[in-house]
């Protein structure tokens, strides 16, 4: 326990970490912290995030900021200390200001799984000054990103540092793993601080209840070392890897669905992807079905992620396997058949071929410093930032 907690704290670069079973027990504890460490009561969270099963979370929000139950069984009262804003916009910014006095945390899920191409950078930031000027603790639940994209997580890709942050999945390499990572002031909480044998010290923080049966079981523990090993010794360069792959997936599916006018596209994030339709389709999930039949199993409308054991020609597959099934679905009538393009849509005689051909999976075309045009890809040292490639 104690060297998977060293290995969380060296890569996320938090003072302190505690380890339970899954993710939503993780946001569970991290929500008690917050309340217990400010003595407030109403977290914050986001339409559209999600935070695992506890009751709590399992919340919808109303423009007149009422909450309600999302789930039958769920007491109406357990869900009146949430107040659910809209993900990114200024409406909310301005609420969280004026209320943050009341506020316990503001819980985010940064890079939000149902909606990776929605990166609201400047909007975290702006969060980051408020909740620090008014005490309230901010928790990014990086149960999905956290070593996903990066060995620290969306903070480091973003550079936003939150006071606590959950993680989970990846760091278990398949076995099932809650971590909770924090600044010290608020992670003493679970168990009253530092203290040792041999002198006068005691443990001095007020603490909350945080347990469980299987927190630290021996193989949770033995998977999630050999994982961070692992990716310490990989470094940044293991995400970069999937990223790039995940890029071309999108970009190879992407062009051929623009291309064919088939009504659906596929947004992500680093290693996540989800295929999303630009409207609502009677019997849509029918893409899944096909898909399934030949060898792909997506869960229908859910987020999906590459790793490192994906080929090349795995990717390949999957792709066909996609474009296959929608024209499957043209052809009995689910998808509209595309229209033929007219003169105008054609690109106009002499035009670069390179122009209509990106060089790379994810390029952008748009003009250098000269005003020419030129080819850009996403930096990833630079979130939201683009480098110029050459193009031969």
């Amino acid at each position: 326990a104690g060297e998977v907690s060293q290995l969380i704290c060296e890569l996320t670069g938090f003072d302190r970490a505690a380890l339970c079973n899954t993710g939503s027990e993780a946001v569970l504890g991290a929500m008690r912290i917050a309340r217990t460490v400010t003595g407030r009561s109403l977290i914050v969270a986001f339409t559209g995030s999600y935070h695992g099963i506890m009751d709590e979370v399992l919340v919808r929000g109303t423009k007149k900021l009422k909450t309600y139950p999302a789930a039958s069984g769920i007491l109406p009262e357990a869900v009146q200390n949430m107040l659910i804003l809209d993900y990114g916009t200024d409406e909310s910014l301005r609420i969280i200001r004026e209320r943050a006095h009341e506020l316990a945390a503001v819980l985010v899920e940064p890079v939000q799984s149902r909606r990776p191409e929605f990166r609201p950078v400047a909007f975290l930031k702006q969060l980051r000054e408020v909740t620090a000027a008014a005490g309230t603790t901010l928790i990014f639940d990086e149960v999905i990103t956290g070593f996903r994209f990066h060995p620290g997580g969306a903070q480091a890709l973003f550079g936003i540092k939150a006071d606590l942050a959950t993680y989970g999945k990846v760091v278990g390499g398949g076995v099932s793993i809650g971590i909770i990572a924090g600044n010290k002031d608020l992670m003493d909480a679970l168990d009253g601080g530092f203290w040792q044998y041999g002198d006068a010290s005691v443990p001095e923080v007020g603490v909350t209840y945080f347990a469980g049966t299987f927190v630290r079981h021996p193989l949770a523990l033995a998977a999630a070392k050999a994982s961070l090993e692992y990716m310490r010794a990989a470094g940044p360069a293991l995400q970069q890897g999937l990223t790039a792959k995940t890029e071309r997936l999108a970009h190879a599916l992407n062009t051929e669905l623009e291309r064919q006018q088939l009504p659906f596209f596929v947004a992500h994030f680093g290693s996540l992807w989800k295929i999303k339709f630009h409207e609502e389709i009677p019997y849509s999930e029918l893409l899944f079905t096909l898909m399934r039949e030949k060898g792909i199993h997506i869960w229908d409308g859910f987020p999906c992620f590459l790793t490192t054991v994906y080929t090349d020609a795995e990717i390949d597959q999957l792709v066909a396997a996609c474009l296959a099934s929608a024209r499957e679905l043209v052809d009995a009538g689910f998808f509209k058949a595309p229209t033929p393009p007219t003169e105008a849509s054609l690109p106009e005689a002499g035009t670069s071929f390179w122009l209509n051909q990106p060089p790379a999976p994810g390029a952008r075309l748009g003009r250098d410093h000269a005003g020419n045009p030129a080819w850009f890809i996403a930096d990833p040292s630079r979130p939201g930032s683009y480098q110029q490639i050459s193009v031969n």
